[in-house]
Order: structure tokens, then C-alpha cells, then sequence
């Protein structure tokens, strides 16, 4: 075979470009102590290392989360530690207050010690790391504690028969003649319901009843003896007559008094000259309901007599008008326009219309107007307010109307399905309802000057007010520890100190402080001890809690270690993979140069040049 002198030039050239980058590449990793520099150079070791750094990286991340779930748990773990501490001095001095030898005055200054404890309780509850609070579940930016005032507001709303005019009359303009007015006759009636007139007729029988025994007996001249009996039947039926008025006074729960027998007629009409003014319209009406009574006292009675009806104006400056519970109102003849500039304005075909407590117009095809919408009322009117801590929603209704000691009222604790029996109303109240479910003691007491008077239908509504609200949420905040793991970082105030529904060894650690202070406010020892289970389990259920903390931290460790060993296995892995063996790098680098060498001296000398070398 003919070898030319371009066959020995290639062949060199190539024999020597392997060589050079044998010997660049070895180079490389004694430079940089990597034998394995690119994809290329081990594809399947590559894709191994890149693996493994994955798996390190994410350890890294574990690693330094962890570090930060620590420091949370040690803050969550001091903070429970403090929170058992205070608890525990509330059982120290339930203790003291549970003594024989305390004084009432002793107990009292140990309920206000403990309520501040409570407020200390609170406090350290809505503690925080960083911008963050502890226990408010996922909503780590609301305060998870609320501390109520002990005093609410009280909403109060008339659940009565009113017709609200539509008309304002302007305060400066009561007192002046009503523009407009022209005189003559003007007429309100008041027609009983069918239940009302059953009541009344039963009563005048018993009375015609009475009336002719004692006729009866008058007529028979008895002796002396006889009339003395005959005087104390007379009595006996009388007072029996009176009894039955009474009990037909008498109200049921969630119903509105009775009152006594009305005159046949059922029409109120006052004459008008057309030159009154606003009140005192108001004020002939008002005595013409009371001249229809025949002037009868009755303290329940906003006008201080029996009445079918009443007119005042209302702190808004409109003109009401409250029928009687029992009575329907309609408007009959007005010559005079009052009705009709006031916004009662009379249809053709018997309709009336009036206005409701919302403002908007009723309209019934009857001669009775009837409006029982809710009316909010100003709370100025009695200044109400309960004082005290419950759960339960009350609803306080005025059954029979009068100023303190005369007005009547009966308590719901659960929306109207139970009510208690009537009551006296005075100026503070403690509401309870045996017949509803159990409570903490609530007051309902009265701000407003002097003693006003309270309507039937009249309502207090108390929507509940809790010593302590939680105002977080119970979701709970959960970290990855290592692969596929996940551990409950958080706790919640309300596990901590708030009773939960399935477990009964919880408890409401707010509820017994405030009952615990209401029993030293009152002296009453014994409830001061039976509250000291109930302490005790509260601390148990801290303890408990921590003791959760404290078994996540272990956990945290244990999972800090096993990632930090994991990390050190795949570092050793990659080092096997891409790390040069400097002593056997050393030596074949040497024995690169060499070769190297030896080929540059080779071809020096196979390759000649030539003068036809030249020329080609």
C-alpha cells in the first residue's frame, strides 16, 4: 500500500490532537479537583449528581424551616407556661376566698385580684413573634382574644299596635295653632277583638251575676244573724267577682294584658275650634279617653287612668297613636282635617291608610287600621343596659305598662319558646328564666331620669355577651419535618382556654373566672369551692397542651438530625461521582505529558519536508 506524505500529515496531526486533549482534560481536573466537569464526560453519573443536590437543597430548606418552627414553639411554650402560672395563682387565691375566715371584704378584693388576672390571661394569650400572634390559628394577624365590657347596651323595639303618623310636626310649631285646621268634630273608635269581647261579657255576667244575689237578698229582710250571713256570702262572692277580673287580668307568657270591662260606646270624638294647636289636640284627645273610662285610675296606664287609647309624640316628632292590646282602631268622622294633615288619610270604601313604623303606606280594606311592624326606639328614652356576662340571647317584654313598681315584665332566654313568670319591674332587674335553660346572672338596669314609663309591648333584647370572645379560627398550620411529613405547628387559644363541645375534660377557663369573681363579689363561699375543680381541670388542660408543644419540638429535632445526616450521605455520594483521585490524577497527568512528547519527537521525524513537500 503506497502511503503518501499527506497520509503521514493527517495521521500525525490526529494522533496528536487526542493526545493535546487528554492532556487538556486532565489538566482541568487537577485545576479544579472535579473529574466530572460536563454532561458529556459521565451522562449517567450527571443526572446522578444532579439528583442528589436536589435532595440537598431541599434538606437545606427543612433544615432552616425547622430552625424557625423552633423558635415559634419555644415562644408558644413560654408563653402556655405563663398562662399555667397565672391559673395557678387563681387557684391560690380561690382557696383563700373558699376559707371560713374570710371576710366579705377580703373576697371582694380577691375578685378584683383575679380579674385582673384575667386581663394578664389575656394578654399573654394575644402574645405575638414577630408580627404574627401565636394562637389565632391561620389568622395570624387578628388578636385571637376580645375582653368584653360587663356593661351592653340594650336594643330595645315596641312590639305593639302604633299608627305612626306621616307628618313631622316641628318642635317650635307644637305649641302654636296648627295651620290649616278647620273646626269641627273629630272621631276615633275603638272596636274590642272577638277574644276581647268574650272577656267583657264574661265579666259583666259575673258582676249582674253578684248584683242580683245581693238584690236578691235585700229583698228577703233577713235578721240580723241572717244578714250577717248573708253579708259575708256577699263578700265571698265578691271577692270571688274580683278574683275572676284578676285572672282575667292576668297575662300568660309572651301575652299582654287584659283590662276591665269598657262602656258600650266605643267612639272617642273631641270638638275642634280650629285654632289648637298640636298638643293640645294631643292633650283633649287624651282626656276624652279618659272621660270614656268614667275617670278610672290605673298605674299601667301611660295616662295614669284605664284607657282605650293614647296619643303622644314621639321623640322623632310624629304623632302616635296605641290603641289598647285587645282594641282595633279605625278613624271615623273628621270635619276638622287633623286626620288627614297628620298623613291618616281616608279612602273611599271604608280604607284607611297609615302609616307603619318603616314609613311606607298600609292599606287595608276595612275600617280597622292595624299596623304591628316592629318600631326601633331611641335608647335615650329608658338608657337600658345589661350588665353582666351570658351566652344566652334575652328577650325582657313589658307585659302590663307602668313606671317602676307597677310595669310587669317576663324574660326568654331562647328566642320565645320559654318564658318565665311575670315579674315587677324596678329599676334593676336580675333576669333569669327558671323554666329556660341555666345562666350567669344578668342585670338589666335603667339610666334614664326620673321614672318613665314603660308601655306593654316594650321589648329589651340582650344578644348575648361573652366575658372573653376568641376571634381567631381553628384551622391548623402544618409544616413539612422531612419527605411526605407534616407536623401541627400552632395551638389555638381556643384549645388552650376555651371548652371544646366532645371533650368534657375542658372547660371554659373565662367562664369560671367570671363566675368565680361574681361568687366573691357575693360572698357566697360555696360556690367559691365548687369552683376549684373546674380550675384545676383548666390547668390540666394546659398542661396538656404544652406538653403537645413539647412533643412537636422533640419531633422537629429528630427530623433536624435525620436531615442533616441525609445531607452528609449525599454530599459523600457526589464526592464518589465527580471528585478526582489526586494521586491517580497526578500520574496520569505525567503520563499524558510523556505520551505527548514522545508524539511531537515521533513526528518530527516521520515527517521530513521536502523540497516537493514545499512545492505541493
Amino acid at each position: 500500500m503506497r502511503v503518501s506524505e499527506q497520509t503521514k500529515h493527517n495521521t500525525v496531526q490526529k494522533n496528536l490532537n487526542q493526545n493535546a486533549n487528554e492532556l487538556q482534560q486532565l489538566q482541568t481536573s487537577m485545576s479544579n479537583g472535579k473529574i466530572l466537569n460536563k454532561p458529556s464526560d459521565d451522562p449517567v453519573g450527571a443526572a446522578m449528581v444532579q439528583d442528589y443536590r436536589t435532595s440537598i437543597n431541599h434538606a437545606k430548606n427543612i433544615e432552616k424551616n425547622i430552625g424557625s418552627d423552633k423558635v415559634w414553639l419555644d415562644a408558644t411554650e413560654t408563653a402556655i407556661t405563663q398562662m399555667t402560672q397565672t391559673m395557678m395563682k387563681v387557684k391560690t387565691l380561690a382557696m383563700d376566698g373558699g376559707n371560713g375566715g374570710a371576710s366579705m371584704e377580703q373576697r371582694a378584693a380577691l375578685a378584683d385580684e383575679i380579674e385582673l388576672l384575667a386581663k394578664d390571661l389575656v394578654n399573654v394569650a394575644n402574645s405575638k413573634k414577630g408580627k404574627l400572634f401565636l394562637f389565632s390559628g391561620t389568622k395570624s394577624f387578628t388578636e385571637p382574644l376580645k375582653m368584653n365590657s360587663r356593661i351592653q347596651e340594650s336594643e330595645t323595639f315596641f312590639m305593639g299596635t302604633r299608627i305612626k303618623s306621616s307628618a313631622k310636626v316641628i318642635p317650635l310649631k307644637q305649641n302654636q295653632p296648627l295651620e290649616g285646621l278647620k273646626p269641627g268634630p273629630l272621631t276615633l273608635t275603638l272596636t274590642p277583638t272577638k277574644e276581647k269581647q268574650a272577656e267583657l261579657d264574661a265579666l259583666a255576667a259575673a258582676k249582674a251575676e253578684i248584683a242580683k244575689k245581693t238584690l236578691d237578698q235585700e229583698t228577703t229582710s233577713p235578721t240580723e244573724t241572717e244578714a250577717a250571713a248573708a253579708a259575708e256570702t256577699t263578700a265571698k262572692e265578691e271577692k270571688t267577682a274580683d278574683t275572676a277580673e284578676t285572672a282575667a287580668k292576668e297575662t300568660k307568657p309572651g301575652e299582654i294584658p287584659t283590662a276591665p270591662p269598657l262602656p258600650v260606646s266605643n267612639s272617642i270624638t273631641i270638638m275642634l275650634t280650629g285654632q289648637e294647636s298640636f298638643n293640645e289636640i294631643i292633650e283633649k284627645i287624651n282626656k276624652a279617653a279618659i272621660e270614656q273610662e268614667k275617670f278610672t285610675p290605673d298605674p299601667h296606664s301611660p295616662l295614669g287612668f284605664q284607657t282605650r287609647l293614647s296619643a303622644e309624640v314621639g321623640p322623632d316628632n310624629y304623632l302616635y297613636l296605641d290603641p289598647t292590646a285587645g282594641y282595633r282602631l279605625s278613624f271615623g268622622e273628621d270635619l276638622s282635617g287633623f286626620l288627614q294633615k297628620m298623613g291618616f288619610v281616608t279612602l273611599s270604601s271604608g280604607e284607611q291608610v297609615a302609616q307603619n313604623a318603616e314609613g311606607t303606606d298600609q292599606v287595608e280594606e276595612t275600617d280597622q287600621v292595624q299596623v304591628t311592624e316592629p318600631l326601633t326606639l331611641p335608647k335615650e328614652i329608658y338608657a337600658a343596659e345589661f350588665k353582666g356576662f351570658s351566652k344566652d340571647t334575652y328577650i325582657v317584654k313589658v307585659v302590663q305598662g307602668g313606671t317602676y313598681g307597677n310595669a310587669r315584665y317576663i324574660v326568654s332566654d331562647d328566642g320565645g319558646e320559654t318564658w318565665s313568670k311575670i315579674q315587677v319591674l324596678q329599676k334593676q332587674n336580675e333576669i333569669y328564666n327558671p323554666e329556660g335553660k341555666a345562666n350567669n346572672k344578668v342585670l338589666l338596669q335603667f339610666g334614664a331620669e326620673g321614672e318613665p314609663f314603660f308601655k306593654e309591648g316594650v321589648e329589651f333584647r340582650f344578644e348575648g355577651n361573652e366575658f372573653v370572645e376568641y376571634k381567631g379560627n381553628d384551622q391548623i398550620k402544618e409544616v413539612p419535618i422531612d419527605n411526605g411529613i407534616k407536623v401541627a405547628l400552632n395551638i389555638t387559644a381556643s384549645e388552650l382556654l376555651f371548652k371544646e363541645e366532645n371533650d368534657k375534660e375542658t372547660v371554659n377557663a373565662f367562664d369560671v373566672l367570671n363566675r368565680l369573681i361574681e361568687s366573691l363579689q357575693d360572698d357566697d363561699q360555696e360556690a367559691v369551692l365548687e369552683s376549684l375543680n373546674e380550675i384545676e381541670t383548666s390547668i390540666h388542660q394546659l398542661l396538656k397542651k404544652q406538653s403537645q408543644v413539647g412533643s412537636t419540638v422533640l419531633e422537629l429535632e429528630a427530623s433536624e438530625e435525620r436531615m442533616a445526616s441525609e445531607m452528609d450521605t449525599k454530599a459523600a455520594e457526589i464526592s464518589e461521582i465527580e471528585d478526582i483521585d489526586l494521586a491517580k490524577g497526578a500520574v496520569d497527568l505525567n503520563k499524558a505529558e510523556l505520551k505527548h512528547k514522545v508524539a511531537l519527537d515521533s513526528a518530527a521525524r516521520l515527517v521530513q519536508p521536502t523540497l516537493i513537500s514545499f512545492l505541493k
